[in-house]
């Protein structure tokens, strides 16, 4: 597997440098581009192209200025860096995907964190479950836990009480996530 190793506190940074070089906001053909390869990866997280969809998938979210996602801590915060081979930072990589994907299609609710936050969620889940018709031993009792609050249709009510974000306008503590 390719890897590519992005310190949060760079991608940060990113989004000015690139505009600094004249990167402009994402174009309709690449948000479309995005929410397919984002769809793509929760039916098939394992597939061929999997690995090249999330480098040039995280690679534009970084770039672009128009669409601005945020991972907070919380039930997802367990799956970077998991070595156990159960696809621990594919699966929470996913969750900014399924963020920048929903960004893309309900524009009107960037504001809603819940809601963002929600939807990145339920694509983490969606590659879940392809994943785990793969990879049966790749269970996450976390991921188990939250398919059932969505089931119920609890998450909604789960990621508000659960999920941590920073006050708009201030940066994430620095960490380091490798696709």
């Amino acid at each position: 597997m390719h890897r590519i190793a992005a310190a949060a506190a760079l991608a940060l940074l990113l989004p000015a440098l690139t505009l600094a070089e004249g990167r402009g906001p994402s174009t309709e053909a690449e948000r479309k581009r995005a929410v397919e390869v984002t769809r793509r990866l929760e039916r098939e997280p394992l597939g061929k192209a999997a690995d090249a969809d999330r480098r040039w998938l995280f690679q534009w979210i970084v770039e672009i200025p128009d669409i601005m996602v945020s991972s907070c801590s919380g039930p997802l915060s367990v799956l970077p860096g998991d070595e156990s081979g159960r696809h621990g930072t594919e699966l929470f990589v996913q969750s900014v995907f399924g963020m920048a994907a929903f960004l893309v299609e309900n524009p009107k609710k960037k504001d809603d964190w819940i809601a963002v936050q929600t939807a990145g969620i339920e694509s983490v889940l969606a590659a879940y479950r392809s994943l785990l018709k793969k990879e049966p031993e790749a269970r996450w009792p976390e991921l188990d836990a939250l398919a059932e609050a969505k089931k119920k249709g609890k998450l909604r009510a789960l990621v508000e009480k659960e999920v941590d974000c920073e006050p708009p306008g201030e940066p994430a503590p620095p960490s380091e996530i490798t696709i």
